[in-house]
């Protein structure tokens, strides 16, 4: 069954011109995204992964060698 689009909109909630650009931000909001973004623990918005996360993932890495050569020397023993 085809559904238009008010199928989508059961309690037809408007939307706006969805055409035209956006309301403008004010001054004060921008300033909040900026320290936000400033402050982000995460270091999502700062362009990438740090020299930390590098070492964290090479670190991961050897484990996951370690891990496959201990598995492998134990399935060509005698046990």
């Amino acid at each position: 069954m085809a559904q238009d689009s008010a199928s989508h909109n059961p309690i037809g909630v408007s939307f706006g011109n969805l055409t035209e650009p956006p309301p403008p931000v004010d001054e004060d909001t921008k300033k909040k995204i900026s320290e936000a973004t400033e402050k982000d623990p995460t270091g999502l918005s700062r362009g990438g992964p740090s020299k930390e996360d590098s070492e964290k993932s090479e670190k991961t890495l050897d484990l996951e060698r370690q891990r496959a050569e201990t598995s492998t020397r134990f399935a060509r023993t005698n046990h």
